[in-house]
C-alpha cells in the first residue's frame, strides 16, 4: 500500500498525494477522464506539488468562503431534512432550496432574502461541486429560469441594498461629530478615513487594505496605488491620483495621520488602544496555520468590518440615519459628487477603479 500524505494548509483545502496516485479530489471516483492521469508519480514531486496546492487558498478571498461555508451548510442541511443528496445535488433538489429560501422572512427586517442573497447561495452550491469534480446543478437550464424569474418578480418583499451616497454636506457632517472625539489619534485616523474613502471611492476592503508603502505625497495630489481589488485580482498596477485642491481631499488628513502616529510601513489604519492614547500592537505573520492560536494571528490593523461600523457611528452622531449609509456610501458619494461636477465617465472610472461605463448607473440614480 502507498504511503498517503496528507496537508492542511488553510482549515479549508486538504490536497493529497501519494508515491503512486495523484488525485485531485479525495473521492476517487469523480475524476475526469478527459484528463490525463499518470499511473505512478514519483516521491520526487511531493514537495513540488504540495508547494502548488498550497495556493488554492488564495483562490477566492476568506471572507468569500466563509460565506459560501455558511451558504453550502444551509443547502446540505436542507438536502439531509428531506433525504436528498447535497453533493452531487440533483437540479431540483437546488429548485427546491430556492423555493424554500426565496419565502423566508428574516426576523430582523420582516423582509424576504433579496436575489443577491439567493445567488450567493447558488454560488456557494456551484464553488462546492466544482471543488469535488462535479458538475455544477445550477447551470441546469431550468435552474437558470427560475433566477431569471425571480429577477422580474416585483411581488416580492424585499430589502432595498442601495446605500445612500455622502456627498460634501453629509462629510461635514461627519467630520464635525469627528472633532467631538476626545483623542488625537483617534480624530486623526477617522478624518483621514472618511476623507480618503469618499475622495478615492474606494470599498470599504480597499480602505482597510491600504498600506504605508502604498502611499505617495506628491507636489499636488496623494498617489495611491492598489496591489489588488475587487476588479483587479490580478495584481495589474492600479493607482488613484487625488488631486489636494478638491473639497475634503485626503492629502492633509492622511498626512496628518502618519505624522501622528509615526507609521513608517504596514497597514495605514491602526487599532487604536481603549484608553484612545496608543496604537495596539501591529503583527502580521505570512500563514495563519493555527486558527486556535493567540500567537499566530494578524492583529493591529483595522478590517473593512470596522470601517463599515465606524462610518455607521459617526452618521448616528451627527444625526444622519445610519440604516441608509454605510462603508459603500463613501464609494458612491465619490461617484455621485463628481458627476455632479460634471466630470465624464472615463475620469470616474479611472477614480474609482469602475472597468465598465454601465456599472456607474447603479451610482447614478436620482436622489430623493
Amino acid at each position: 500500500m502507498s504511503k498517503m500524505i496528507r496537508i492542511n494548509s488553510s482549515g479549508q483545502n486538504n490536497h493529497t498525494i501519494s508515491n503512486e496516485k495523484l488525485t485531485g479530489s479525495e473521492n476517487n471516483h469523480t475524476k475526469n477522464p478527459h484528463f490525463f492521469e499518470e499511473s505512478y508519480l514519483p516521491q520526487s514531486v511531493r514537495n513540488d506539488y504540495l508547494s502548488a496546492a498550497e495556493e488554492t487558498e488564495y483562490e477566492i478571498s476568506a471572507n468569500t468562503r466563509r460565506v459560501y461555508k455558511t451558504s453550502f451548510s444551509l443547502f446540505s442541511h436542507y438536502c439531509t431534512e428531506h433525504k436528498l443528496q447535497s453533493l452531487p445535488a440533483d437540479p431540483r433538489s437546488v429548485i427546491s432550496f430556492i423555493g424554500h429560501q426565496k419565502e423566508l422572512i428574516q426576523e430582523n427586517t420582516g423582509v424576504q432574502l433579496s436575489k443577491q442573497t439567493l445567488t450567493t447561495r447558488l454560488a456557494a452550491i456551484r464553488y462546492y461541486h466544482i471543488q469535488a469534480g462535479f458538475h455544477s446543478p445550477t447551470e441546469h437550464p431550468l435552474v437558470i429560469r427560475v433566477m431569471r424569474g425571480l429577477s422580474r418578480n416585483q411581488s416580492r418583499h424585499v430589502s432595498d441594498y442601495d446605500q445612500q451616497p455622502i456627498m460634501y454636506d453629509e462629510v461635514e457632517m461627519l467630520i464635525q461629530a469627528i472633532d467631538e472625539q476626545l483623542h488625537p489619534l483617534t480624530r486623526a485616523r477617522d478624518k483621514a478615513i472618511i476623507q480618503l474613502g469618499l475622495q478615492g471611492g474606494f470599498r470599504r476592503s480597499e480602505l482597510a487594505g491600504i498600506k504605508v508603502q502604498h502611499v505617495s505625497f506628491l507636489r499636488n495630489k496623494l498617489k495611491v496605488r492598489l496591489p489588488y481589488s475587487k476588479s483587479n485580482q490580478q495584481g495589474q498596477k492600479e493607482w488613484k491620483d487625488l488631486p489636494d485642491h478638491e473639497p475634503f481631499a485626503a492629502f492633509d488628513a492622511v498626512k496628518h495621520w502618519l505624522a501622528l502616529t509615526n507609521i513608517k510601513d504596514g497597514h495605514l489604519f491602526r487599532s487604536i488602544s481603549r484608553d484612545g492614547k496608543n496604537l495596539r500592537s501591529y503583527q502580521m505573520v505570512e500563514r495563519n496555520l493555527d486558527a486556535n492560536s493567540t500567537l499566530n494571528k494578524n492583529s493591529g490593523f483595522l478590517t473593512g468590518d470596522d470601517i463599515y461600523r465606524i462610518i455607521k457611528k459617526y452618521c448616528t452622531k451627527a444625526g444622519l440615519p445610519a440604516r441608509f449609509y454605510g462603508a459603500h456610501s463613501l464609494r458612491s458619494g465619490c461617484v455621485t459628487q463628481l458627476h455632479e461636477n460634471n466630470r465624464d465617465h472615463l475620469y470616474i472610472m479611472a477614480r474609482t477603479g469602475h472597468t465598465d461605463p454601465r456599472s456607474l448607473r447603479h451610482y447614478l440614480k436620482p436622489r430623493d
